[in-house]
C-alpha cells in the first residue's frame, strides 16, 4: 500500500486564522461596524487597510506555529516530553478484576494457569465464635508449568505478587497448588500412508491433544495485539506484565475443566493433518476406570497427558498395519514442540510500551516585525526615510512607528508565550509565570529613537513577566484545564482556612504545589487508588501505602507531620488462631496467689488459665502491695511474671489483672465512656458518652473491670446511658459497642482515624473538607467510617496500630 505523500493543501481552511482572506474580512466588517460613518475607504491604497493587511498577515504566521504538532510546540525540550505519561504509564492500573489477577499469577515464571475464586459462605471457627465468612476473601488455585520445577519457593512469590497488587478490603485465604492427574489414552489411530514423517505427526497429535486438556496462555507483544484489532486502552487495561499482554477473550474461555468429552478428543486428533480415523478411544487415570464417552475429573488435580503411558496404550495403524514407533524420537520431537512453543519469554521495553518522537526546535518566539512588510514609502522600514526629507515628515514616520510598536510588542509577546508553551502546561517546572514578553529592541528598526528611555522599557518588560497575584492565578487555571483531561477537580478548601496574615500569594502558590504534586503522582495514585497496601512489608516505607490513603493525603494537600490512618476491616477479620474476641480482651482475671520467681527481680502470679503473652501490659487491683501497671516479663507453666521483687509478709493472696494495651479492634468497634456516674436510681451508674443508642438496647462494657460484660440500657439521655449495676468510683473510663451479633463488622468496610487537634485538623470547615474528600474518594462499594480521636486516644490507638502491623506482617 502506497503512503500518500505530505503536500501543502491547495485550498487554505475558511474561517481560521490560517486565512489570510478571513482575517482581512472580519477586520474590515469590524471597521464598518465601529467607524462606519466616517471610514468609507476600504481599497488598498487606504493606509489603514494597509496595516489591516500586514496585521493579518502577522497574524497568519501565528496559527501557523500553532498549528504545528505538540511534540514540535514543546520542542526538543526532554523534561517537557517527560509530562506527556506513556500509554503503559497512564493507562494501566493495578490488578482490579479477577482477570487482572490471574494475569498477575500466570505472569510469574512457573505459572501455567491462575483461578480466582470465592470463598464459600461458609463458617470460619474461631476460638470462641462462629462468624460467618467475611466478603472479599479468596482462594488462588494454581496449575505448574511442567517446565519448571520450583515448588519450594513458587508459593511464597505467588503469595508476594498478590500482596503487591491486593485490592482494597479484599484478601487471599488459600494458595493452592495442584496435582497433576494423569490422563493417558488408548484406541487405534489410522494414519495416511502420505505423512512424510509419522515420529513429528505423532508428536504434533500428543502436543495437541496435551493443549486440550491444560491449555496454555499465550503472550503477544502490544503490536500482535493492535494487528488483532485491539484499541490502545483495551491493551493497556489492567495490570503491567513482565511476559507481554494476555488477551482478555482468550483467558476467559479457559476455564477449569471439569471432565473430558471423548469427541471433544477426537476432533483435536483429526485436526492433525494425515490422521484419518480414529476407533475406539478410551481415557484412563487409574487402573479401571476407563471411559469412552466422558470422563470425570478430580477437583483437587489438573488434567495432564501422560505420554508415554499413552503411547503404549495408543496403537497407530498405516493401511491397515501397525505401524512401529520409535517413543525416544516421539518424546524427543515432542519436548522439542513444547519449548519452542513456550510463551513465557520476556519481552523488551519496545515490544510493550508505544514510543513518541521528540520534537524539533522551531524556534517558534523568532519575531519578524510588521513594520519591514509596508512599502518603502511609509519609510518605517529598514531603508528609512532619505535624509532630504523634512523634518515633519520624519516625524510622521516616527508616530506611525511608535503607533505599529504598540501592535509589534503584542505580537512578539504571543509569540514568546507559544515558544514557552511547555511553561504555561508544566507541572514540573517551577517557574510559575504565564506571561512571556520579549523585546523589540534589535527587532524593529530605530525603535531606540521612539523610546522615551531604553531603560525603562525593559524594566517594563520583566515587570510584566514578574509573578503576580493575576499570573499565579492563571496559572492554577492551567493545572485546573490539566487536572480536568484526568476527571479531576482540585478544591480551595485543601489549604483550610486562612490564617490572620497569610500572604493571598502564599495561598496561590501554595496551592499550585499542590496540583502539581498531585499531577506528578497521577500514574501512581489514578492506577492504584483500589489497591490496598502490601501487609508483608514493613508499613513504614513510604512507598507501602495503599493508593486510597496516598490519593486523599494529595487531595487534602497534608504535610509529612499531617498524619492519618486508614484499616482495612478485612484484616481485623477473626482468624482460627485468635484467642480472644472484643468482649474477652479486657476481661478482669482473678490472680490466685503471687510468689517469688526464680529471677529475684520478678514476682510469679499464679493463674491456673490465661491468654496473656509475654510483653503485654496489665493493671493489677485489689491488692495493695502489687496494684499498678506491670509489663508481662516471662510467661510460665502456672501463670507469668511482673517486673517487680517479691514482697515477704506483703499482700500475697488474691488480686484481679486486666489488660490495658490497646487493640485496634476496639477502638474501631466500639466508642469511649469519659466517664461512670451515679444514678438517682440505686444501684444504677451513667455512662456518659455521645451515643444513638435506645432504651432496651443491649451493650457490651470492656475495659472497666467492674462495668465489664453486656447491659440492658434502662434509661438514656443524650450524653449518657444508665445501666442497672451500682456506681463504682474506682473506675473513670471504659469502652463500650452495642451488641449486634447479626452485624457484619469486616465485609468492605474501611475506617480512617484522623488527630482532631492537631494542625488544620483543628479546623471545623477543614474536617468537613476532610469527611467529604474521603467519602468522595473511597470506591463506592466500600463503606466508609471517619473517626476524630483526641490526644490521648490518638496516643494509644497508633500504638495500637502499630502493634496490628506487626501482627498482620507475620500472618
Amino acid at each position: 500500500m502506497m503512503s500518500t505523500p505530505i503536500t501543502i493543501p491547495k485550498e487554505v481552511p475558511s474561517n481560521s486564522a490560517l486565512s489570510y482572506d478571513f482575517l482581512r474580512e472580519e477586520g474590515i466588517k469590524t471597521i464598518q461596524e465601529l467607524a462606519g460613518t466616517s471610514w468609507t475607504d476600504h481599497n488598498t491604497h487606504d493606509p489603514g487597510i494597509t496595516i489591516l493587511e500586514q496585521l493579518c498577515y502577522a497574524i497568519t504566521d501565528l496559527a501557523y506555529r500553532l498549528d504545528y504538532d505538540i511534540q514540535d510546540l514543546l520542542g526538543d525540550n526532554l523534561a517537557a516530553h517527560q509530562e506527556l505519561y506513556s500509554a503503559a504509564t497512564i493507562l494501566s492500573s493495578s490488578a482490579v478484576t479477577w482477570l487482572d489477577l490471574r494475569k498477575v499469577v500466570i505472569d510469574i515464571k512457573g505459572v501455567k494457569n491462575a483461578w480466582i475464586e470465592k470463598i464459600t459462605p461458609e463458617n470460619i471457627i474461631s476460638a470462641s465464635n462462629l462468624h460467618p465468612t467475611p466478603k472479599g476473601l479468596y482462594t488462588v488455585i494454581i496449575e505448574k508449568d511442567d517446565l519448571i520445577d520450583a515448588e519450594g519457593n513458587m508459593l511464597q512469590t505467588i503469595k508476594k505478587r498478590l500482596l503487591e497488587c491486593r485490592s482494597l478490603c479484599e484478601d487471599f485465604e488459600d494458595i493452592q497448588l495442584l496435582d497433576k492427574q494423569k490422563i493417558r489414552l488408548g484406541g487405534t489411530i489410522e494414519i495416511s500412508n502420505q505423512t512424510d514423517d509419522i515420529h513429528l505427526l505423532i508428536a504434533d497429535l500428543l502436543y495437541k491433544i496435551q493443549e486440550h486438556l491444560s491449555p496454555s496462555i499465550r503472550f503477544y507483544t502490544l503490536q500482535e495485539l493492535l494487528d488483532k484489532g485491539k484499541r490502545t486502552d483495551e491493551v493497556f487495561e489492567g495490570p503491567i506484565l513482565d511476559h507481554g499482554f494476555i488477551d482478555d477473550d482468550e483467558l476467559e474461555e479457559q476455564i477449569r475443566k471439569t471432565e473430558i468429552h471423548a469427541s471433544d478428543l477426537i476432533k483435536e486428533i483429526m485436526d492433525v493433518g494425515h490422521v484419518v480415523t480414529v476407533q475406539d478411544l478410551l481415557i484412563q487415570s487409574g487402573a479401571n476406570d476407563g471411559k469412552n464417552w466422558v470422563y470425570y475429573l478430580d477437583t483437587t488435580k489438573t488434567p495432564t497427558l501422560d505420554i508415554n503411558a499413552t503411547l503404549q496404550s495408543l496403537q497407530f495403524r498405516v493401511q491397515g498395519l501397525t505401524a512401529t514407533i520409535n517413543t525416544e524420537q516421539v518424546l524427543k520431537n515432542y519436548q522439542q514442540k513444547v519449548l519452542t512453543s513456550a510463551t513465557q519469554k520476556n519481552l523488551n521495553p519496545a515490544q510493550k510500551e508505544m514510543s513518541f518522537s521528540v520534537g524539533k526546535d522551531r524556534n517558534i518566539a523568532n519575531y519578524y516585525s510588521v513594520q519591514n512588510q509596508f512599502p518603502d514609502n511609509y519609510g518605517i522600514g529598514t531603508l528609512g526615510l532619505p535624509d532630504s526629507l523634512t523634518d515633519k515628515r520624519k516625524a510622521q514616520a516616527k508616530q506611525l512607528k511608535a503607533y505599529l510598536t504598540f501592535f509589534d510588542q503584542l505580537l512578539a509577546n504571543t509569540f514568546s508565550k507559544v515558544a514557552n508553551f511547555q511553561k504555561l502546561v508544566s507541572f514540573t517546572d517551577l517557574d510559575y509565570r504565564t506571561y512571556f514578553n520579549q523585546s523589540l529592541l534589535g527587532v524593529v528598526e530605530g525603535l531606540e529613537d521612539i523610546l522615551v528611555s531604553k531603560e525603562d522599557y525593559e524594566t517594563y518588560l520583566t515587570n510584566v513577566s514578574s509573578i503576580t497575584l493575576e499570573s499565579l492565578q492563571r496559572k492554577n487555571k492551567f493545572l485546573n484545564h490539566l487536572l480536568a483531561r484526568f476527571s479531576e477537580t482540585f478544591s480551595t478548601h485543601v489549604l483550610g482556612e486562612p490564617k490572620e496574615g497569610t500572604d493571598v500569594l502564599d495561598q496561590e502558590q501554595r496551592l499550585i504545589e499542590d496540583k502539581m504534586q498531585f499531577l506528578q503522582s497521577y500514574p501512581l495514585i489514578s492506577a492504584n487508588r483500589g489497591k490496598g497496601f502490601d501487609y508483608s512489608k514493613p508499613h513504614t516505607n513510604d512507598t507501602n501505602y495503599s493508593g486510597l490513603e496516598k490519593r486523599i493525603a494529595l487531595k487534602l494537600g497534608l504535610e509529612e507531620q499531617e498524619t492519618f490512618f486508614m484499616v482495612e476491616h478485612l484484616l481485623l477479620r477473626p482468624k482460627t488462631t485468635d484467642q480472644h474476641t472484643l468482649e474477652t480482651y479486657y476481661q478482669s482475671i482473678e490472680i490466685t496467689a503471687f510468689k517469688e520467681a526464680e529471677n529475684e527481680l520478678n514476682t510469679e502470679c499464679i493463674i491456673p488459665e490465661h491468654g496473656f503473652l509475654k510483653g503485654e501490659q496489665i493493671r493489677i487491683t485489689q491488692n495493695g502491695t502489687y496494684d499498678g501497671i506491670h509489663m508481662i516479663q516471662s510467661i510460665t507453666e502456672t501463670g507469668f511474671e511482673i517486673n517487680i521483687p517479691f514482697q515477704e509478709g506483703g499482700s500475697n493472696d488474691t488480686a484481679n489483672c486486666q489488660r490495658i494495651q490497646p487493640d485496634i479492634k476496639h477502638h474501631l468497634f466500639s466508642e469511649p465512656i469519659t466517664s461512670f456516674e451515679a444514678s438517682p436510681n440505686t444501684g444504677h451508674t451513667f455512662c456518659n458518652t455521645i451515643h444513638s443508642l435506645q432504651i432496651g438496647d443491649a451493650v457490651t462494657i470492656v475495659g472497666a473491670e467492674e462495668y465489664d460484660g453486656t447491659h440492658k440500657v434502662t434509661n438514656i439521655t443524650e450524653t449518657s446511658f444508665e445501666i442497672e449495676i451500682p456506681f463504682n468510683q474506682v473506675y473513670t473510663t471504659g469502652r463500650f459497642m452495642q451488641l449486634d451479633t447479626t452485624e457484619d463488622l469486616y465485609s468492605l468496610q474501611l475506617s480512617f482515624v484522623f488527630p482532631e487537634e492537631k494542625g488544620r485538623y483543628q479546623d471545623p470547615v477543614f474536617q468537613n473538607f476532610v469527611e467529604n474528600t474521603v467519602r468522595e474518594e473511597t470506591p463506592v462499594h466500600l463503606t466508609t467510617y471517619v473517626h476524630w480521636l483526641g490526644a490521648d486516644e490518638i496516643e494509644m490507638f497508633t500504638k495500637a496500630y502499630q502493634d496490628f502491623v506487626v501482627t498482620i506482617n507475620k500472618r
